[in-house]
């Protein structure tokens, strides 16, 4: 199944990708090891965001800057935002990008 790759640049995604680094430099595990192990953290930081995560946000813009829509991905840019309830200070800029989750959609088209 395929899956996003979006989460590798989170601070977990970051860290578990230089802890792997260190590990392969230093012979304790094989690149292919590694490889597989961000493959799997990707295939569990989707299913688990998918099905656990319950958090909602408000938050206004006074500009949408950018839009876009491209292999099932949504891609917003915002300036001067405003967050409700979470953060009291406003933000210069914002970037969004939303992925379908389900399992529809990340699935590899079907053999002929």
């Amino acid at each position: 199944m395929a899956t996003y790759q979006l989460y590798r640049n989170t601070t977990v995604g970051q860290a578990l990708q230089q802890t792997l680094n260190d590990f392969q430099a230093e012979d304790i595990i094989s690149r292919a090891l590694a490889e597989r192990v961000m493959a799997t953290f990707d295939k569990v930081i989707n299913k688990t965001l998918n099905t656990k995560a319950k958090n909602k946000m408000n938050f206004k813009a006074e500009k949408l800057r950018a839009y876009r829509f491209c292999d099932n991905v949504w891609t917003f840019v915002m300036e001067k935002v405003e967050f409700r309830e979470a953060i009291t200070a406003p933000k210069e800029r914002l970037k969004i990008v939303a992925c379908d989750g389900s399992n529809k959609t990340l699935a590899p088209p079907a053999a002929p």
